[in-house]
């Protein structure tokens, strides 16, 4: 009779678990934490997230619990390849889910953008996601004055201090490698090493940009020249080392890079340190480059259009 419960109990245990692992139409498994109210979720719709992802070394690279939360339209139909966002697809308010998936999966397919160096696109990144609230338009609206208001304040707090550590650390390096650099009101500092000629790049135009980028304990995490990659052990076989085009005030680049560039003409070359609040600020982009990370760049405008 005991073995009989004993097995009951097991079997119980066992089917539990399995009722707890989900997978979508293309077969990306998920785990269900916590179960939310179950009801359907209708296209465009607005889902109010938290949204954490972590790296195989258990290292958080994006938070939004510490920042904005995620929020998104419920989709018809996610992209091709696009698994993260067939699991979004299935959840209702107040789910729970954790799930794993490669970073080639990560990057490229959800994320549209290339895997960042060093990061091996078969490892697995982790992801905790919790579906807080689900919004029609106008109910989205209200939520959202509110929500920017109260962030606004707080990202200025942040941002106040963190520029105030940053300048810290910059100027504690400047003198420290008897630098004499100019600063601009956001705090960025350059050194013009080789003047250019002609007028300064203009919002809207295209420079043409070799780069290298480190950090000021002089580790180096990515350039467009081949010698300093090869030299730096960056090379990547079959990567394209040529100029980056850099469309100022468009293109997806961090802040410093919009700013410092406007600064340049054509044959300019410029090393600039950009406080971490003018580059990736709280977020990990590999493991070089972690939270509130000061970046500094041996810049060269070979060409304006």
């Amino acid at each position: 009779m005991k073995n009989s419960i004993l097995v009951s109990l097991i079997v119980f245990a066992i089917c539990s678990a399995c009722s707890n692992e989900r997978e979508t139409v293309s077969g990306q498994k998920f785990s269900v934490v916590k179960k939310g109210d179950g009801k359907e979720i209708k296209v465009k719709q607005i889902l109010v997230m938290d949204f954490v992802f972590k790296d195989a070394k258990d290292s958080v690279w994006f938070d939004t619990r510490k920042a904005f939360p995620q929020i998104m339209q419920k989709q018809s139909q996610p992209q091709p390849g696009d698994k993260l966002m067939e699991v979004i697809n299935m959840l209702t308010k107040g789910d729970s889910v954790t799930l794993k998936m490669s970073a080639s999966d990560v990057f490229t397919k959800s994320f549209r953008t290339p895997v960042p160096p060093k990061v091996d696109s078969t490892s697995l990144f982790t992801f905790l996601i919790k579906l807080n609230e689900v919004m029609d338009s106008v109910q989205f609206m209200k939520y959202r004055e509110d929500l920017i208001a109260k962030q606004n304040q707080k990202v200025l707090e942040q941002q106040k201090e963190q520029v105030a550590k940053d300048s810290v650390i910059i100027s504690n390096y400047l003198k420290e490698k008897n630098i004499t650099a100019a600063t601009t009101a956001s705090g960025l500092r350059y050194v013009i090493t080789k003047p250019g000629k002609g007028d300064n790049v203009k919002e809207g135009q295209t420079a043409k940009v070799n780069y290298a980028g480190y950090l000021l304990n002089g580790k180096y995490f990515d350039t467009s020249i081949e010698s300093i990659a090869k030299e730096k052990k960056l090379f990547q076989e079959g990567r394209d080392y040529s100029p980056l085009s850099i469309v100022v005030g468009k293109s997806s680049v961090i802040k410093g890079w919009h700013e410092a560039i406007a600064l340049m003409n054509k044959g300019c070359k410029m090393t600039v340190y950009i406080p971490s609040t003018l580059a990736y600020g709280t977020q990990k982009r590999g493991e070089d480059i972690v939270e509130n990370s000061v970046l500094a760049f041996d810049m060269e405008v070979v060409d304006i259009q």
